[in-house]
């Protein structure tokens, strides 16, 4: 893919072929490759005009709202992730890397994250904790401050849901630094609004739904400020009985009959919510078991 031509056109503003031509011997062909992937680039006889999904993230209000933080905005990124895990060196607790697309985006085993150029929230922060904290159960942290913000629910582990389907995903990564500290890199991808033809093979919801002007640009420090409010207080407090309690008032499956699928096989049973690892629990009959993270599948039955 040609991302050098996607990179020019990442404004958004109409570009004459001549201008175009440094970046690509075939512009055609870049185009085409680039509207099977979803983006919606326009042309006529004098210019081409990539469209966004949404309006474009006006990134200094965001980090004038985000201040200390330092926020690093690229209209076209290959993971905002691997931008965090290769500068890490350079940054703060707190500072975030944030795209309007990914080419390269993960999800949760390495699955690809699929996105709209300009029709999704994607980013990725650094955040550090005191070593001899437990991080057992950040994620579930992660998502359920992404559900009080918008109003939506949790499925353990990490998964945000509206209605039923996927609203976003969750993707933390452990870093290397030599700090002395335990280094993260979580990023988020929320569905905002998403055009007919996604290429994603999964029920899936949108901000839209909810909110149909929904502005991205005041949402982002919102959601922002409430995750590292509820990093804060994790990392003093851990999964105490407070967070325990918000985490069932948008539990998605609490009190269901739901399916656990593990390496081992399946296990069938009654969901109640999560202990103070985090851990989930479930009830099997007479016995009350419990699963951590890890490859554990979560389905309702």
């Amino acid at each position: 893919m040609n991302l050098a031509l996607l990179s020019c056109l990442s404004d958004c503003a109409p570009k004459v072929r001549s201008e175009l031509a440094e970046f690509s011997q075939n512009i055609t062909f870049d185009v085409q490759q680039w509207r099977a992937l979803g983006l919606n680039i326009e042309e006529n006889t004098a210019y081409y005009q990539l469209m966004p999904q949404l309006p474009l993230l006006n990134s200094h209000q965001i980090s004038t709202a985000l201040s200390p933080y330092r926020v690093h905005y690229y209209p076209v990124i290959t993971s905002t992730n691997e931008w965090i895990l290769q500068n890490i060196a350079h940054l703060q607790k707190g500072d975030l890397c944030l795209a309007e697309y990914q080419t390269g985006g993960r999800g949760r085993r390495g699955r690809q994250w699929l996105s709209p150029f300009a029709g999704q929230m994607i980013f990725s922060f650094y955040w550090t904790f005191d070593p001899r904290k437990s991080i057992e159960g950040l994620s579930l942290v992660v998502g359920l401050a992404i559900a009080e913000t918008f109003g939506v629910q949790v499925k353990w582990p990490n998964d945000v849901l509206f209605d039923g389907r996927k609203l976003g995903g969750i993707l933390v990564e452990i870093a290397n630094a030599k700090n002395g500290g335990v280094n993260l890199v979580i990023g988020v991808g929320i569905n905002v609004s998403l055009p007919e033809n996604t290429g994603i093979n999964q029920p899936y919801a949108q901000l839209c739904e909810i909110d149909p002007n929904v502005d991205r640009q005041t949402l982002f420090p919102k959601l922002i400020q409430n995750l590292y409010t509820r990093l804060e207080r994790f990392e003093n407090s851990g999964i105490d009985e407070e967070f325990q309690q918000s985490w069932q008032k948008y539990n998605a499956f609490l009190h269901q009959a739901v399916n656990v699928i593990t390496e081992q096989g399946s296990v069938s049973g009654i969901e109640q919510g999560i202990d103070e690892r985090g851990y989930l629990q479930v009830q099997c009959g007479n016995e009350r078991r419990t699963f951590n993270g890890g490859e554990v599948s979560l389905r309702r039955k």
